[in-house]
């Protein structure tokens, strides 16, 4: 075998071992298609073989693209991956908007794979590639340069940049480009790449593990089992009514690579153990401390570079929870940076790191990968301000469609999820019910531009009846002192509870961790009738002894909130800042 040969092969055998990763993946996407509509669930299947849909005024997809000139290797890609017929389907309403690479594309893109024909590549990646570039509903041009983003067949939110210089043109995920927009087949939209996109196969894991720059940290996340943990893209589990329910995983994991190690003198995992043990003073085993540091560099949600240091508010440095238990690390925005390096610091007031921008921001199927150039042992930073987004659990995000959970720009519609059932609640609803039908007992919702200032242009909506409660963990917080903001969501149908017409204005009974009780009635807060967001005291001081998550919740006190349809309760974020 030549050498050339050999490379080829070896790529082929590794991408198709990685395909094994997702066999539970595309089982779960069947099942989750199942329940949207039966025929998109075909897709996988191809139950609509050698059969055909014919139109007087044009054909189905597929077959348009066989009468168009320059798709040729995409036909064949479809028909490669069984998919040529399932996308000539037009049953039931079925429609798509097909991302379709032209020839040239194709080749380039087999270039990039290392390989030189779609034949060398196996069967259920290009199934992977073409449910990639398939979007379910036909998106038209007007409403298409309006989108910021979408979700394709195999789950993965596709971003869109418009070119504002070449009309009709759009790059995806800042990689394929619209060259031609929405052209129309019978059952769909065709829009033509110059330039293909690439599947998301590899896990945060696989990103890690693959190249051999990072075999500590592999060695690390191996001993630990997050390894599995990380290879893990979504769950398939069955609820109390035995109906399947999905749940999807996301990380973001902050990276040390053997380099980076080996300047804080660890050239092994023995080496790391040791010199987290010879730093420990709480006399803990090194298997326990090499899981914290582990779980240091491991949170439970994606987010990239930009969004950890975004900055919070006035504050320049922003606190996050980690994966490991109670353990916290800071990044500290630089607004007098000149490079991209210097921009964020991580523990700037302990053992510092910063991010690597060439290997950050790594794009995985669950998230990403962003390497550091310091190690970053444990630390307990001070106390800093914790701006606490209620909508910002992965259990939320797995239940609300990827293009419209904490949007990037104000949605042209209010976008209502029901999220109650999200593992991140418990709560009760009143004896009396509701009369509120506009949204359910726990709704996700997103903001139009009259709430533009909310944190992550969303809120949750809770709608619990008069004496229903809730409770929620909070992030981790520093030990000490702390001034509690809520900010709410105003709407003019909350007139009533602002001036206290009907009901007692939304009264509250706060708690954290089962104490701390305070009674509040933030809609009587409100500085204007105007719609907006608006932010209220909820506690001039309380103390949290140790650094923690804790747990949160409140008891509807308002009658209003039975008997009033326009009674509802919307949470954006809760502040804490520290007392000195």
């Amino acid at each position: 075998m030549t050498t050339d040969k050999l490379y080829i092969y070896n790529k082929v055998n590794a991408l198709g071992k990685k395909i094994l990763h997702y066999s539970l993946f595309t089982f779960a996407l069947s099942i989750m298609l199942t329940a949207c509509d039966k025929d998109v669930l075909d897709i996988n299947s191809d139950p609509f073989k050698d059969q055909t849909y014919k139109n007087a005024l044009m054909p189905p997809i597929s077959t348009f693209l066989v009468e168009q000139e320059g798709f040729d290797e995409y036909v064949s890609a479809l028909r490669y991956a069984g998919m040529f017929d399932a996308l000539n389907q037009s049953s039931n309403g079925v429609s798509f908007t097909a991302f379709v690479p032209t020839d040239e594309a194709m080749h380039d893109f087999y270039q990039r794979r290392g390989v030189s024909s779609l034949e060398e590549l196996p069967a259920d990646y290009v199934r992977q590639f073409v449910l990639y570039h398939t979007v379910k509903d036909s998106i038209l041009p007007d409403a298409f340069i309006l989108k910021s983003s979408v979700q394709n067949l195999s789950g993965d939110k596709i971003s869109i940049e418009i070119d504002s210089v070449h009309a009709g043109e759009a790059t995806l995920n800042g990689e394929g480009r619209i060259v031609e927009m929405g052209l129309s087949a019978f059952n769909g939209k065709v829009y033509v790449l110059s330039s293909a996109m690439t599947p998301l196969v590899e896990t945060v894991y696989d990103r890690i593990a693959e190249g051999g720059t990072s075999t500590i940290m592999t060695a690390a996340l191996r001993a630990t089992g997050w390894d599995k943990l990380l290879s893990t893209v979504v769950d398939t589990t069955l609820n109390d009514d035995r109906e399947r329910v999905i749940t999807h995983y996301y990380y973001t994991v902050l990276n040390v690579s053997d380099q980076t190690f080996q300047k804080a003198g660890i050239a092994s995992l023995d080496a790391l153990r040791s010199k987290l043990k010879a730093a420990n003073e709480q006399g803990l085993s090194e298997d326990s401390l090499l899981r914290e540091y582990v779980g240091y560099h491991i949170l439970q949600n994606q987010y990239t570079t930009d969004e950890l240091g975004a900055m919070n508010g006035s504050e320049a440095t922003r606190i996050w929870g980690s994966s490991a238990r109670n353990q916290v690390f800071t990044v500290t925005y630089d607004s007098l940076a000149t490079t991209e390096t210097d921009r964020y610091t991580l523990n700037a007031s302990a053992e510092a790191a910063r991010f690597i921008p060439a290997t950050s921001n790594v794009l995985s199927k669950n998230g990403y990968v962003h390497e550091l150039d310091g190690w970053l042992p444990v630390w307990e930073p001070q106390q800093t301000t914790v701006l606490w987004d209620l909508a910002d659990y992965t259990e939320i995000k797995n239940m609300v469609d990827a293009e419209y959970y904490q949007p990037s720009e104000p949605t042209a519609q209010e976008q209502r999820f029901r999220v109650a059932t999200a593992s991140c609640f418990e709560y009760e609803l009143g004896e009396a019910g509701t009369k509120n039908h506009t949204y359910s007992d726990i709704s996700y919702a997103t903001c139009q531009k009259t709430l533009k200032d909310a944190n992550n242009l969303d809120r949750l909506v809770f709608n619990l009846g008069y004496m229903g409660s809730v409770s929620m963990r909070t992030p981790v917080i520093v030990r000490g002192k702390y001034k509690v903001e809520l900010s709410i969501v105003y709407l003019a149908n909350n007139l009533f509870m602002r001036n206290m017409t009907d009901g007692n204005g939304g009264m509250l009974k706060m708690e954290f961790d089962d104490e701390n009780t305070t009674f509040v009635a933030p809609y009587t807060k409100v500085t204007s009738i105007m719609p907006g967001v608006y932010t209220s005291t909820i506690y001039d001081e309380i103390e949290f002894s140790e650094t923690a998550n804790h747990k949160f919740s409140f008891v509807v006190l308002d009658p209003a909130a039975s008997t009033n349809a326009n009674f509802s309760l919307q949470f954006d974020c809760i502040k804490f800042t520290p007392i000195k």
